[in-house]
């Protein structure tokens, strides 16, 4: 029973952890969830009158973003630290949820790194663009005391390089009941967001995070490609003297790019058993299907 105890355990960690599958996003899901729950054990009456009355995790008192405590009390951390907290249940399983859906994708095809850095750099662009907005009059003049909390900003900015990357593979979603490509799943979400903040709308400071998210994630996702495509353009002196024509049908075949039905085969895999399980060749036409 010990061995095969401890043999379950290997296979759980090489699932879950798995150098080549999205590592990132395990532990970013982890962390979030594990501070979620930290919340219930540290309550705490509220101190400021900037607050609404009541009680509030001792977290989210320290860790929230609000343009007065970050740039006015100088506590820079609450950038990043409100990406990790979440107001309620429905909340975090949201975030959460898309998160393992887009995330592991762009972690594939970023690198573990390079994923997490895009990931709270959308986070703290998210918190600047809504602070942005409200200093140019879109929302209350108490916004600048509302506490923000979520990782919605980074998330959407993970959608923003969906859409760039995979902009023909296809979403279906539980409610509504239709299936979107990714591109026009993102156009639709970025619609949302600009309805609620032009109409004042419930949630318009978060809407605006929403979309400094997305904002971000574009413009970053399309600099990585340009910078890529920079490497990759560079002359290369390459030795043509001992390649058998196998090599050079093979060779040209690994540049085709892949077809929208392949594509969506390999992302359908993807959300069946994960990144791990895909091969060395799926992961390469995901590779190419990203540069088109």
């Amino acid at each position: 029973m010990r061995a095969e105890n401890e043999n379950w355990g290997n296979t759980v960690r090489e699932r879950l952890f798995d150098q080549r599958s999205a590592v990132m996003v395990h532990w970013l899901i982890l962390i979030n969830v594990v501070v979620f729950m930290l919340g219930f054990f540290f309550q705490v009456e509220i101190p400021r009158n900037i607050y609404p009355p009541g009680r509030l995790d001792l977290i989210q008192l320290y860790g929230a973003y609000s343009e007065y405590t970050c740039f006015h009390e100088g506590e820079l951390w609450r950038l990043f630290t409100y990406q990790f907290l979440h107001a309620n249940l429905g909340h975090i399983l949201f975030n959460m949820i898309a998160l393992w859906f887009f995330g592991p994708v762009v972690e594939e095809r970023f690198g573990h790194l390079r994923f997490l850095l895009y990931y709270l750099f959308c986070g703290v662009a998210a918190a600047l663009f809504s602070s942005l907005l409200g200093y140019m009059g879109f929302f209350d003049p108490e916004w600048r005391f509302i506490p923000m909390v979520g990782a919605s900003g980074s998330i959407y900015g993970i959608m923003a390089a969906c859409a760039v990357l995979f902009p023909h593979a296809r979403v279906q979603l539980l409610f509504p009941p239709v299936n979107l490509s990714v591109r026009q799943f993102a156009l639709a979400v970025l619609g949302v967001a600009c309805a609620v903040i032009i109409f004042q709308w419930n949630n318009a400071g978060g809407e605006a995070g929403h979309l400094g998210g997305m904002f971000a994630g574009f413009i970053l996702t399309l600099l990585i490609l340009w910078k890529e495509k920079l490497s990759a353009s560079r002359p290369r002196v390459v030795s043509t003297s001992h390649r058998s024509p196998a090599h050079s049908a093979r060779h040209s075949t690994n540049n085709r790019f892949p077809s929208e039905e392949e594509v969506n085969d390999i992302m359908e895999k993807i959300s069946r058993s994960g990144v791990s399980s895909l091969t060395e060749e799926e992961r390469e036409i995901l590779r190419r299907a990203s540069r088109r």
